[in-house]
């Protein structure tokens, strides 16, 4: 009877502790995470991970030419993708070095967007926020992106990792509040598995 009572305690905790806004787990088993999206999100085919390569300029924590693992569908949004996955190999990296390399992307980003020379007709890009949440070892990075009179806001998150990073990010209308509250919310519940855990606290 102790056992039964013991196994019912844990399943309510599990359920009750989940967040109650999401509705599915997506596990990718490739990259060893799990994020919950509301159940109008669906995963992305893979032939159309690179569809949104030319929507923002390339920040500090993404090459040129991202490579994207995965992807998740926004149901409104008209583009491809809402949320992409780039995966940074590399060491685990204590709290004193992930604070210096988020001061380092944050002054390269203002500089490069300062530094920018812009073309007629090119995209403009302007910064608008850097926040790092430390217990989810998470930084993120937000700045605006406008070309051809439209405006697009991009959500990059890095999740440090003992095995390096996962690059999370989304391009969401700036005046869809709920897209942006669902992108923050799914990002900040990632659960990484044993083989690419959060960094060591």
């Amino acid at each position: 009877m102790r056992s039964l009572f013991f196994v019912v305690a844990v399943l309510a905790m599990i359920i009750f502790s989940a967040p109650a806004w999401a509705s599915l787990p997506y596990y990718n088993a490739d990259l060893g995470y799990t994020i919950w999206l509301p159940e109008s999100w669906t995963e992305a085919p893979p032939d159309s991970l690179n569809g949104l390569e030319r929507t923002g300029c390339a920040w500090p924590g993404q090459s040129m030419a991202p490579d994207w693992r995965a992807g998740y569908v926004h149901p409104s949004s008209e583009r491809t993708c809402s949320l992409l996955v780039e995966v940074k190999p590399g060491r685990t990296m204590q709290d004193a070095d992930i604070s210096n390399f988020n001061s380092f992307l944050v002054r390269s980003l203002a500089r490069s967007i300062r530094e920018d020379v812009r073309l007629p007709g090119g995209p403009v890009t302007v910064f608008k926020d850097a926040t790092y949440f430390q217990d989810r070892k998470t930084l993120r990075i937000e700045t605006e992106v406008a070309r051809n009179g439209e405006t697009v806001l991009s959500m990059a998150y890095i999740v440090y990792t003992r095995k390096g990073m996962l690059n999370f990010t989304a391009f969401v209308d700036p005046a869809d509040r709920e897209a942006r509250r669902a992108v923050d919310k799914a990002v900040l519940s990632v659960y990484l598995d044993d083989r690419l855990r959060l960094a060591d606290r």
